[in-house]
């Protein structure tokens, strides 16, 4: 029977503790590098920077001028001799050139380095959200990790807790109602092991994404909690907001948009084709020259409809840009009242909840030992301790996530 048991609790522990043969460690540091080179949503931003300058190479072009040539007045049975120069054709070579009033060239390269500047805060603003993101990603990984190391001590005790029932049993020297519950404990510890390697094994796959890996490797997060001391408001809001590329972003689509609404304007402007003109007619004259000028006539009154909507998409890129400004403040406020009420549970938890956890069960267990107390209290005294250790690292997990949406203002941080 003892080596039934033993088998049996022999197998339980290779099939509980089975892990990959080596996880890789991986500072913050590195993985923040891993975002800025491989994360695919920050590609897509440099693409769109990319764009947005070939945009700028193209606005400041003005319309080419253009060159025609013209044979006219062929009289094909009265072409004459001699070579085509002298021969009676009439040959008009042009050059029209049209000359764009009103600034509309100028308002053109406004209007695309504004967005080439934007495209830039959307490119800063995709790192910053996407470090962000994988940051958090990591401090959810440092919680599996550290969920996934108590419930395995958890679980080694109640299996040996299990076994010295069973022999204790066996010898007569405890009843099997204890033995049975300390048997129930077991299997409630190996079923919470089990869970916390699926945990484990989803914020390594988390992580893995935003880090563009294609197979999830044994990621293992190697930093220490950090210090979650509140952040200093050395800025006002103002200088704060101005530190942020999603805002800076939005204004500068809102000068973007400006430049769109008086490029709209300028339209109003009639441009003026010139032109100039030599022609050869040997029937009339060896030389002759032309100049001419043409422009559309009621131009004005064709730009209202573009106006009106340029100057709607300038007051939503306005209304985009308040409400840029309202959603950092008060994500910036959310985060900080997240961070100070993670630090009032670890100081509770570390100052008063754990070592109380850990004496009382010290307590629960001499008093068992000398027959004062009963199984279940004992068991009961495990379970507060154990709580309280997953109550503290995941006090350390909200923490050290909402340090990090503090402190990740920019691309740089």
């Amino acid at each position: 029977m003892k080596y039934v048991l033993y088998v049996t609790a022999m197998m339980w522990t290779g099939l509980a503790v089975a892990a990959p043969a080596q996880a890789e460690d991986w500072p913050l540091s590195t993985v923040l590098q891993r975002v800025e080179q491989a994360n695919r949503d920050v590609q897509t931003a440099q693409r769109a920077v990319d764009a947005a300058r070939a945009d700028q190479q193209s606005a400041g072009v003005t319309p080419p001028a253009q060159f025609s040539l013209l044979s006219q007045a062929i009289d094909p049975n009265k072409l004459g001799s001699g070579s085509a120069w002298h021969r009676p054709i009439d040959t008009i070579a042009r050059i029209d050139k049209m000359m764009e009033r009103g600034g509309k060239a100028d308002w053109r390269v406004r209007s695309a380095e504004a967005g080439l500047q934007a495209a830039l805060q959307d490119q800063a603003d995709a790192l910053r959200t996407r470090k962000l993101a994988a940051a958090q990603a990591y401090w959810d990984l440092k919680l599996a990790q550290e969920q996934m190391a108590a419930s395995e001590h958890n679980w080694q005790l109640a299996q040996t807790s299990r076994d010295t029932a069973q022999l204790r049993l066996s010898q007569g020297d405890l009843s099997r109602l204890e033995a049975t519950r300390l048997s129930v404990e077991a299997e409630r510890a190996a079923n919470e092991l089990a869970q916390s390697r699926q945990q484990l094994n989803q914020a390594r796959s988390a992580l893995a994404q935003w880090l563009a890996m294609g197979n999830t490797p044994a990621l293992r997060a190697s930093d220490n909690w950090p210090d979650t001391t509140t952040p200093e408001a050395t800025q006002d809001n103002d200088a704060w907001l101005a530190a942020r590329p999603d805002v800076q972003a939005a204004t500068r689509r809102v000068e973007q948009a400006q430049s769109a609404l008086s490029l709209a304007q300028s339209q109003r402007s009639t441009d003026v084709t010139w032109s100039v003109q030599f022609e050869h007619n040997p029937g009339v004259a060896a030389r002759l020259w032309g100049v001419g000028v043409a422009f559309p006539l009621g131009v004005d009154g064709r730009q209202d409809g573009p106006v009106a909507r340029a100057l709607i998409a300038m007051n939503e890129a306005q209304a985009q840009l308040d409400k840029t400004r309202a959603d950092a403040l008060a994500d910036r406020a959310l985060q900080a009242d997240a961070l100070n009420t993670a630090m009032e549970r670890i100081q509770r938890l570390e100052a008063r909840l754990l070592p109380q956890a850990r004496d009382a069960l010290k307590g629960v267990e001499y008093a068992r030992q000398q027959g004062a107390l009963p199984l279940q209290d004992v068991l009961d005294a495990r379970r507060a301790l154990h709580a309280a250790e997953l109550d503290t690292a995941a006090a350390h997990a909200d923490a050290a996530k909402a340090l990090a949406a503090l402190t990740m203002t920019s691309d740089t941080n």
